[in-house]
């Protein structure tokens, strides 16, 4: 009997423990939102307005893991191993984002670009802050208010150049009112699946399609998230084409935040190196993309089985089958309108979205989120509250075990 007893005393102990942590890592400000404003105005934004067809495009991955010496190791592979990797599938540009470490470029590095992967919460709410000279340790351990959420995305904004909201579909809590409120963040990986293991679901980008229609001006940036370089089907699957001169951070930073690049889905091609890298080298491309008046356009390099323009909530407002090309002309009820072109082997084509705005330089806005001075300090003391009722029980527990 004493056996359970001194049991249950250690078990208790230890679950007031987590409970102060989980309150010490709960602290936030507790914020007002602006709910959803649609692009509205006489101006268009084109994110294709300075592309240049004789720089042509850099393939990316803004988002992949490597092993690191100091750091949460998710791969095998150092990252000299893994850049040799990506190299041999045709990109050219490589950022190194694993959890919560800054990791030096194996080869060039002018080629360095300073971001990491954000979070080590048990909701996988991560965030990549490009730009960025220092890790960010503190994080929500159950981010489960908004206001958490905005608050992570504020504090590292402010650390770095920009903000890539990662995998939505895959983080917990994440749904179409989060979407429609929370701002701050530049890139979203809207489609991020593993693999092919979403069959195709990913490519629908439901949650880029929520914060566009409420008004949040953000650019799709898909990524492998590889944790294994050498898995054939993991790695090559989800990348950028950026139309930038150079593969230099400051470049790449400029056409990222204008929206100049778009992205590809790619099929798996199997188990066969050889025929990987093939197809790899051989991925139908956008080659002329832009606005003319108010008419959206597309030319790819390969017809498409489908190529549709979606606009506000994600609706299908116009659509053409085994093309090459499309032209839409927007529309006062467009607040904003996207292309996807679907191939019949998996690969999906993805433009940044032409949005409506009358003020400014963009659609892009930093929508204000004022501090509710009376929920922030009820919201922190009851946390205190918890935390020391937690630590009171723990030093009664201990001192009746003396």
């Amino acid at each position: 009997m004493k056996i359970i007893i001194s049991c249950l005393k250690i078990l208790t102990t230890f679950l007031l423990v987590v409970i102060i942590g989980l309150a010490i890592f709960s602290v936030s400000p507790i914020y007002q939102f602006t709910g959803p404003v649609p692009f509205s105005g006489d101006r268009i934004y084109n994110p294709y307005a300075d592309f240049d067809s004789a720089i042509g495009w850099k393939r990316a991955c803004l988002h992949t893991h490597t092993k690191v010496d100091k750091g949460i190791n998710e791969c095998p592979y150092y990252p000299d191993v893994v850049y040799s990797d990506y190299m041999s599938y045709g990109y050219d540009i490589l950022a190194f984002s694993n959890h919560q470490a800054l990791t030096p470029h194996p080869v060039d590095s002018s080629l360095y670009i300073g971001v990491y992967e954000h979070g080590y919460n048990l909701f996988k709410f991560h965030l990549n802050p490009f730009g960025v000279k220092k890790v960010e340790k503190f994080d929500h351990i159950l981010p489960f208010l908004l206001s958490q959420k905005q608050f992570m995305i504020d504090r590292l904004a402010e650390d770095g150049d920009f903000v890539q909201f990662n995998h939505p579909d895959r983080t917990l809590t994440i749904n179409k009112k989060v979407m429609e409120h929370l701002s701050g963040y530049r890139l979203i990986e809207a489609d991020a699946g593993f693999g092919e293991w979403d069959k195709g679901s990913g490519s629908a980008l439901v949650h880029w399609d929520e914060a566009l229609s409420a008004g949040r001006y953000v650019h799709n940036s898909i990524n492998d998230d590889n944790h294994n370089s050498k898995n054939l089907p993991a790695i090559a699957r989800r990348c950028s084409w950026i139309n930038t001169p150079t593969p230099y951070y400051e470049d790449v930073k400029d056409q990222l935040l204008k929206g100049n690049f778009y992205t590809t889905r790619v099929p798996d091609f199997g188990n066969d190196s050889a025929a990987k890298h093939e197809g790899n080298l051989h991925l139908p491309r956008i080659e002329d993309i832009g606005m003319r008046g108010d008419t959206v356009f597309m030319q790819l390099s390969s017809p498409a089985s489908a190529i549709r323009v979606i606009s506000q909530n994600g609706l299908t407002v116009d659509s053409i089958f085994n093309a090459s090309g499309i032209s839409y002309v927007m529309t006062p009820e467009d607040p904003y309108v996207r292309m996807t072109a679907w191939y019949d082997d998996g690969t999906t084509v993805y433009t940044n979205a032409f949005a409506r705005y009358s003020e400014g330089d963009s659609p892009y806005r930093e929508f204000p989120h004022p501090v509710r001075w009376g929920m922030t300090i009820l919201w922190n003391l009851l946390l205190l509250a918890v935390a020391a009722a937690s630590a009171t029980g723990i030093y009664f527990l201990l001192r009746k075990r003396r």
